[in-house]
């Protein structure tokens, strides 16, 4: 037997194919692709995804046929390493191994025509996303892989399929994995160039097979970078971000450079990452009014004083983001030594001390929260959409300013900038994420405890001077006094009623 030709770095993401001689006579295998038997083995971050035992007996790799899966690969290209969305509403920001099953056991027993219309959109996703729904027969891993910003999204759990023989079990931990485009991409693509180069020995009658399959390769770069971009961002916003910055002479924003040894966008270029958030339903003006936005400030740069701030957080993880929102606010308010003597954050003071710019301007929809651009040639920027029912106070845009904040210090893309449109059709993690440590910034446990004084404010008045003194939302406030411990669920409740409309 050969051996494995090895694709990519096992400590991160490698992919290794060899191609095995079958036992069975060709009448007996699948007609289109019983030519194609062979092992692949699969590692992330040196942990092997298809190490499996069975009845004592262990091997790391899965022997099967080979073709469905890399037809699998080329035919969802766009897909696999671009989409980041999934086809339904997913708040949790769970990883998609977790959110995409749980979605499939929620719709599957629908009987009214919207539940079975959902069932298929999220089977479809499944069908884009998961390398089982590539097996054919074959006893694949639980893996799903999906665009996270300028990252893939590897995420998997240790099920064995449905089918597998008594006692076969995957030898593996479930796991999530965050790694750059090109540490995934890149091994794909040479897999498949290896497929189109290296066949098995093949009969008369399989070559044709192979052929169709090298053939979907060799189209692969062929796709372009629009093809690429309508998996991020829907194709009527693209179309319309196109137009529009077409007629202010900045196409450059979205013109994405795909070389066809490399088939796949590196780093999203900023109206595309911009338009990612967005609902699909955004209208021409608003359109116009966020690429105007892009070009305004688009030649500008961090200060010192941000730029510092962002160097020394590079790169944070999203982990549960609950806790890392409270903990990167409370390391924030350190490095700013806040919140010193005063009652409550001033956020405007401490975003223009920033060199950060805040506009506010009213869009046409109200779903756009708020707007955060900085990094590399972009002046930075918070936009606040006085639309939006959650800026209808100073205190509402209090708290989108240091939700954006957030945005531009923590969540930055490997292009080093921020392009960011904060509302429902955004990546729920770093929402929640945002939405923490903006809570923390506007209320740290200091200055709550201060004004505490270790006593249950229980009515209506007193609850609205507490959050008074701190310039915040009285249910904003409730919130966080909950999260903190500080009252329990049954005080929470009572309190919500209480403010209720």
């Amino acid at each position: 037997m050969s051996e494995f030709a090895t694709f990519g770095d096992p400590k991160r993401f490698a992919i290794s194919v060899r191609w095995a001689s079958d036992g069975e006579p060709r009448a007996r295998r699948p007609a289109g692709h019983g030519w194609s038997t062979g092992d692949v083995k699969i590692t992330i971050a040196n942990q092997v995804l298809t190490h499996s035992q069975r009845s004592g007996a262990q091997q790391s790799h899965v022997g099967w046929y080979l073709a469905p899966l890399f037809n699998w690969i080329a035919a969802n290209w766009a897909a696999l390493l671009h989409e980041e969305d999934f086809a339904w509403n997913e708040r949790s920001g769970a990883p998609a191994v977790v959110a995409c099953h749980r979605a499939l056991d929620k719709w599957i027993g629908a009987r009214d025509p919207e539940g079975r219309a959902r069932y298929k959109e999220v089977q479809a996703w499944y069908y884009r996303h998961a390398i089982r729904s590539a097996a054919e027969g074959g006893l694949f891993p639980d893996l799903f892989m999906r665009r996270f910003l300028d990252d893939i999204e590897l995420s998997w759990s240790a099920e064995p399929p449905l089918f597998a023989p008594d006692g076969f079990s995957f030898v593996v931990e479930p796991g999530l994995a965050r790694l750059p485009i090109e540490e995934v991409a890149t091994p794909l693509w040479e897999v498949l160039a290896w497929v189109a180069s290296e066949p098995p020995k093949l009969d008369n009658d399989d070559h044709a097979s192979w052929r169709a399959l090298s053939d979907r390769i060799e189209h692969i770069p062929a796709l372009g970078a629009m093809a690429l971009d309508r998996a991020y961002v829907d194709e009527h916003i693209l179309a319309l971000v196109r137009t529009s910055l077409d007629s202010i002479g900045h196409l450059e924003l979205m013109a994405e450079d795909v070389p066809a040894s490399q088939p796949f966008v590196r780093e999203l270029l900023p109206a595309v990452a911009m338009f990612g958030g967005v609902s699909p339903n955004l209208e021409r003006n608003d359109v116009d009014a966020l690429c105007r936005l892009l070009v305004d400030r688009s030649s500008g740069c961090d200060g010192a004083r941000l730029a510092s701030l962002v160097a020394s957080n590079n790169e944070m993880p999203l982990g549960v983001p609950h806790e890392d929102g409270y903990s990167f606010a409370e390391d924030f308010l350190g490095e700013m030594g806040l919140p010193g003597d005063e009652d409550w954050i001033d956020i405007r003071a401490i975003v223009q001390d920033l060199g950060i710019e805040v506009l506010e301007r009213g869009l046409e929809t109200d779903s756009i929260r708020g707007v955060a651009l900085a990094g590399r040639k972009f002046g930075p920027t918070i936009l606040i959409n006085t639309t939006s029912p959650f800026n209808a106070s100073e205190y509402g845009k209090r708290f989108t300013i240091a939700h954006e904040l957030c945005h531009i210090i923590f969540d930055r893309t490997r292009a080093r900038r921020v392009t960011h449109v904060s509302g429902q059709w955004v990546a729920p993690g770093i929402e929640r994420r945002a939405n923490a440590f903006a809570a923390y910034i506007l209320m740290p446990r200091v200055l709550v405890i201060r004004h505490w004084h270790s006593r249950k404010v229980t009515g209506h008045a007193e609850v609205s001077t507490f959050a008074d003194k701190m310039h915040v939302n009285e249910t904003a406030m409730i919130e966080h006094l909950y999260n903190m411990d500080l009252i329990d669920e049954i005080e929470r409740e009572r309190l919500r009623k209480t403010f209720k409309n």
